[in-house]
């Protein structure tokens, strides 16, 4: 079992395969999915919500960039605040700045025909979608010292 944060094994390897500038959506349930790019972990109305999946994330992957559905402000804004509040916590952890973009969902959409994979969640507010961009990783994280 993983000693890390995530544990959805098909997500972890979604990660693993990311390169630099390679991105993934993190989506409302409403959103729709390909087969091919679908990770869907929606169990119910609200479970789990867009920011406990975002967090979890946001400690595995080293984010560029988030560019978040600008409607979720006006539909979501306490969403919109924890997601603002855990970009500025994983950029702190990271040591280097992760560049914000909000963006109308007219355009946000066509990210969909350019992502590594898309993660329902089961959040049910509209409008709460984001893409990450992935950033470089060059320095390790900690490691245990097992010998």
């Amino acid at each position: 079992m993983r000693n890390g944060a995530l544990l959805n094994g098909p997500i972890t390897g979604l990660i693993g395969d990311l390169g630099h500038s390679d991105k993934i959506m993190i989506v409302d349930a409403g959103w729709p999915i390909p087969k091919d790019l679908r990770y869907d972990i929606c169990l119910t109305h609200g479970v789990p919500r867009l920011t406990d999946v975002f967090a979890v994330i946001a400690e595995e992957l080293n984010i560029e960039k988030v560019i978040i559905d600008s409607e979720m402000q006006n539909h979501g804004p306490e969403v919109y605040r924890d997601v603002k509040r855990i970009i500025a916590a994983a950029a702190e952890a990271q040591g280097e700045e992760i560049a914000v973009e909000d963006e109308p969902h007219v355009t946000f959409r066509d990210h969909a025909k350019s992502v590594k994979g898309i993660i329902r969640t089961g959040e049910c507010i509209p409008y709460c979608n984001l893409v990450l961009v992935a950033g470089l990783a060059f320095t390790p994280g900690p490691r245990r010292n097992l010998a």
